[in-house]
Formats: structure tokens, sequence, C-alpha cells
């Protein structure tokens, strides 16, 4: 899957990785700068204001707790990004970061979403779905 498609203004639309990667065995690789508490939360409330663009019912594995069914099985969008619930998911349960890119990203938005409107939402749903 690529990680950009064309969004508002010809901008590109970014899709959030989740982790740094994976080692070979699969589990995940986190090396990204910690968060601190005041930041955290207003990322928090920042990822899951966004609107969702696509959304299952279910929940899937916490890939940190796999005994967990708990991450939101949803992607957001502000119009230049694309971020799947376990993003704000495993910053708030587990401390992970986001991308520093994203992070940066909202930092320079001051924090502020702005409208999506409904050709950069179906834009967004084509990234994530490969369509």
């Amino acid at each position: 899957m690529t990680d950009s498609i064309a969004g508002n203004g010809a901008r590109p639309l970014r899709l959030a990785r989740v982790y740094s990667g994976r080692d070979d065995t699969g589990r995940p690789i986190v090396d990204r700068p910690a968060i601190d508490t005041e930041l955290r939360e207003a990322l928090l409330t920042y990822l899951e204001s966004a609107p969702i663009v696509l959304a299952a019912r279910s929940f899937a594995v916490d890939e940190f707790i796999p005994a967990e069914r708990d991450v939101p099985m949803n992607y957001r969008t502000d119009g230049a990004w694309i971020w799947s619930g376990s993003v704000s998911h495993y910053l708030r349960k587990h401390g992970l970061s986001p991308e520093p890119e994203l992070v940066l990203h909202i930092l320079d938005r001051n924090f502020h979403l702005g409208e999506v409107d409904d050709t950069t939402k179906d834009l967004a749903v084509s990234l994530i779905t490969g369509g």
C-alpha cells in the first residue's frame, strides 16, 4: 500500500504508521521519543476528535497485550494525515508516541482541526482500502 495520495488542493494525504517497524518475529518495534503528559493529552484530544472516515464495529487485538481485544478498528483524517484508531489507543494505553512527523504536523496546526471536505474523506478511504 502506498502511504500518500493527493488530497485537499493536491496536497498528499499521508498514512501514519502505528509502529517504527517489526522485528523478524513480527513483533512491533518501538523507536520513538517519549511524550510528556501534557502533550500526550493534547495529542489524544486532536487524534480522537478528527472525523472518522472508515470504521468497523469490532475491536482488534492489542499487540502489546494479546489477551486483550480493545483496539478500535477505525480511521480518522484531518485532511492532511490519516491514522488508525490504534495510534491513539497505543498512545493512551501504552504511551507509544505517534510517528514524529505526525506529531510535528499537529504542533504546526496548533492542535486545530479544520473542516475536512467529502472529497478528501473519499480520498482517505481510497488510500486506506487500496482503491
